[in-house]
């Protein structure tokens, strides 16, 4: 299991080239489980494990796939214009993707990748949005299987 926290710090911090409000809070799992949507302060977004699949590489080696998403909340606001509140999110979107496509949460893991994205709610007062995203490492550190048990020794007591 590897850490999304280097995901997290990475998105923290609004990109140059993005013009609008930037997220003002990034978090985790945690935190968006404890959603209360009435003291939300939005923009916002979290990053949340998603799933974990291993493949066996070897004598203690494992290749994880880590798929995470990164669920944006933006207000649903009424708006002068049809569609300006889709093409808010549109924007954060990629913004959050350009960021995160192709870096390396990690020292040991492969890029990130886009895996796509779903409407987790559009409802009237805020919309949220999961694009899905993985990243692939090889996992080594695991210590090897300890002598097979042959005897019990026992140790005198000292007095």
């Amino acid at each position: 299991m590897l850490s999304l926290t280097p995901i997290i710090q990475q998105l923290e911090h609004k990109p140059p080239s993005f013009n609008a409000l930037w997220f003002r809070q990034v978090a985790g799992a945690a935190e968006y489980a404890q959603i209360r949507p009435d003291a939300l302060p939005l923009p916002a977004a979290w990053v949340v494990r998603a799933n974990e699949k291993s493949k066996h590489l070897g004598e203690r080696r494992e290749e994880i796939t880590v798929t995470f998403d990164v669920v944006i909340a933006i207000e649903n606001a009424r708006v002068h214009t049809p569609g300006e509140t889709d093409d808010l999110l549109l924007q954060y979107r990629k913004a959050v993707k350009t960021e995160l496509l192709g870096s390396y949460p990690h020292d040991d893991t492969k890029a990130i990748n886009y895996d796509g994205g779903r409407v987790l709610q559009y409802a009237e007062g805020d919309i949220y949005w999961a694009d899905t995203y993985s990243f692939v490492a090889e996992i080594t550190n695991y210590l090897p299987d300890p002598p097979p048990f042959e005897k019990a020794e026992y140790q005198e007591k000292l007095a």
